[in-house]
């Protein structure tokens, strides 16, 4: 499953990349262990969100931490994350699959759909998050249009933050009997 099967034309997309000197399994395996307090400027958002109080979520890993939504897919290349939200007003809709996020057409929502993908590049491996925006109407795209341009250049510094937490726990030095 990719992007293009969930939201093959969004109103907004982003991607963020990192080379790690890591082989895909290692990079995956440490994406899908980091937590949020590894994710330094994330952590740090969400303790000033919080008015001075670490947030509830700082232990949680990026998958267990759906915001939402559901992951769809974990795979050997990578995962894939979709939700339908009003993230305007912290709302979001339960959806259970990949057909529950294509049918859903109430309007006044945002489909959201976001991939990490390990793509081999010799011994290293190139990380990619992509994240794809669709509204379900009109209203719906001007709304988050607006919150967007506010939440935007946030959203892009916290993937980042998001993907050199990956390469430092991908990078750690492993012990016998202990976790990455």
């Amino acid at each position: 499953m990719t992007l293009d099967d969930l939201l093959p034309a969004p109103d907004w997309a982003e991607r963020h990349s990192r080379v790690i000197a890591a082989p895909p399994p290692v990079v995956l395996a440490a994406a899908r262990a980091v937590t949020v307090v590894e994710m330094r400027l994330a952590a740090a958002l969400l303790t000033l969100r919080g008015f001075g109080r670490p947030p509830a979520i700082a232990f949680t890993t990026l998958l267990q931490e759906r915001i939402g939504g559901t992951w769809l897919e974990s795979g050997a290349s990578g995962d894939v994350w979709a939700g339908v939200l009003r993230p305007w007003r912290n709302q979001s809709h339960p959806i259970a699959d990949r057909d529950a996020l294509l049918a859903f057409d109430e309007p006044g929502w945002v489909k959201v759909a976001m991939d990490l993908t390990a793509v081999p590049r010799g011994a290293d491996t190139v990380l990619s998050t992509e994240t794809r925006i669709a509204a379900t109407s009109d209203d719906a795209r001007r709304i988050f249009g607006r919150y967007w341009f506010v939440v935007r250049p946030g959203s892009g510094l916290v993937r980042q933050s998001l993907l050199r937490a990956i390469e430092r726990r991908a990078l750690k030095p492993v012990t016998v009997g202990s976790p990455r």
